[in-house]
């Protein structure tokens, strides 16, 4: 939290466990503590899930092109972004390997924005929840 900005853009990029409960404590926390919002990316699919389009609006969630990305750092907010999304969230394991493949593009977004870049992580997150298991290689 002591790298979160008071105000300006940043660009926090967390590990996605089973369930990302600890992002959503974060959220909060942000909120409580910095008394502003994190706009978090959040996989198309979502958006596509009846009623749910609005909730995801109220709460500042955006389907991720970098475009959109890169306007909401522009315009002074805080970005949450797990480049491992979902694929990392049901196949990781306990070694917490991440599942980023080609996903670059939130680096190429801080560039482009000239952003602090803040990781997250969250220790025995994925005890918390047991996911389907490893992808083959």
């Amino acid at each position: 939290m002591e790298k979160i900005p008071n105000r300006g853009p940043a660009l926090i990029v967390y590990y996605h466990g089973a369930i990302p409960i600890d992002y959503y404590y974060f959220l909060a926390h942000v909120i409580i503590q910095k008394g502003r919002t994190c706009h978090s990316v959040a996989d198309h699919f979502l958006f596509k899930i009846p009623g749910f389009k609005l909730l995801l609006e109220v709460f500042s969630v955006i389907h991720g092109p970098q475009e959109e990305c890169v306007r909401a750092l522009r315009n002074g907010h805080l970005l949450g972004i797990s480049p491992g999304g979902v694929r990392e969230a049901m196949f990781s394991d306990e070694t917490y390997r991440l599942f980023w493949g080609k996903r670059k593009g939130f680096a190429q977004v801080a560039i482009d924005c000239q952003v602090p870049i803040i990781p997250m992580f969250t220790q025995n997150l994925r005890e918390g929840f047991r996911s389907l298991g490893t992808l083959s290689k």
